[in-house]
């Protein structure tokens, strides 16, 4: 570690923070309605009032993942959070997983696995593709006793969307639970946890929920559920560990850590904004924004990532033309444009 020289007294100033239109992959530009619900006074994390928003953004959260899972809960944490909660909470050392990699988040949940001690077996598709079906098929058959198949349904980095159905089919086939990343998709595109037969599907606050950074929704099926409530060895993780975080989300209200609680009533307002505009008219929405600017840089000679077929609608992620400075367009963007 190196000590930085103090070069001004800037901080002494308050901060205001620029006007941004957030173009980019996350954060999202979030709705006045939301930044006024988090000026509301603090109240403590085990107040009886704190304990009524909690209980509604669980409700709220059930229909936006289309779910009767009791254990439906925004962990505090970003979606890597959720991401780690899931693997830490259901697998053990020595445990076999299967992530499918079509991209970087698909790398980051089996480099999370890994730290789990779990023996990880990569199904890898090229970037901009869905998930190779045949290829978790041959893995499933090498690997009899996995206990995980990781899926990453929207995949950011590069804009593609997998199907999902019969990913989940064959590693239910096989014994193997289901873990869906659903970080993007969640808000923007159908994600039916109990018609789908998802095991476990986390998601964040900062992209289709519209609210700031800052919590993770998750939901833990009974399959999943149950073993980790049979598992021998303790979780990994105190911080993630979903038995402790079970009691502080139900009625036992055990405390386990301070939950954020601005980040609480931002979530709640931007559920709540999502159940008057209807899951599926956001979606619809979505999908009619996202035809438009994919038919615009079509048009403007510039080629998709994803294939047509696999499209992700809150992100449009475009291949930087040869001769083109990147860096440059996003610099003039800000400095130009303030996105």
């Amino acid at each position: 570690y190196r000590l930085v020289n103090r070069v001004s007294d800037s901080y002494l100033a308050e901060f205001e923070a620029p006007n941004r239109l957030l173009l980019g992959a996350g954060p999202c530009t979030v709705h006045p309605r939301v930044l006024r619900a988090m000026t509301q006074p603090v109240i403590g994390h085990l107040d009886p009032k704190f304990f009524q928003v909690m209980d509604e953004v669980c409700e709220m959260l059930r229909r936006v993942f289309h779910t009767e899972n009791y254990m439906t809960v925004p962990i505090s944490s970003t979606g890597t959070g959720a991401m780690e909660t899931a693997c830490a909470n259901v697998l053990e050392h020595g445990d076999t997983a299967i992530v499918c990699r079509n991209g970087y988040f698909g790398d980051r949940l089996a480099d999370i696995t890994e730290r789990c001690g779990a023996n990880t077996v990569m199904v890898d598709s090229p970037w901009g593709q869905p998930s190779d079906l045949n290829g978790l098929e041959d893995a499933l058959k090498a690997n009899p006793n996995t206990r995980m198949v990781g899926l990453v349904h929207a995949e950011t980095s590069t804009g593609a969307l997998s199907p999902l159905l019969d990913a989940i089919e064959l590693a239910h086939r096989h014994g193997a639970l289901v873990v869906v990343d659903a970080v993007t998709s969640l808000g923007s595109h159908e994600v039916r946890v109990d018609d789908w037969d998802i095991d476990v599907c986390y998601s964040a606050s900062q992209k289709c929920l519209g609210a700031p950074p800052g919590l993770a929704p998750i939901s833990f099926g009974e399959r999943a559920i149950k073993i980790i409530n049979e598992r021998p060895t303790r979780v990994q993780s105190f911080y993630f560990n979903l038995k402790d975080i079970a009691d502080y989300w139900n009625q036992t209200r055990a405390y386990h850590h301070t939950s954020p609680i601005t980040m609480t009533y931002a979530i709640r307002e931007s559920l709540r904004m999502m159940m008057e505009e209807g899951i599926e008219e956001r979606h619809a929405r979505h999908a009619r924004v996202a035809g438009a600017l994919r038919a615009g840089l079509t048009a403007m000679g510039l080629e998709l990532t994803a294939s047509p077929e696999h499209q992700l609608n809150p992100i449009t992620v475009v291949k930087v033309p040869e001769g083109v400075d990147d860096a440059g367009v996003r610099r003039r963007l800000l400095d130009e444009w303030k996105h």
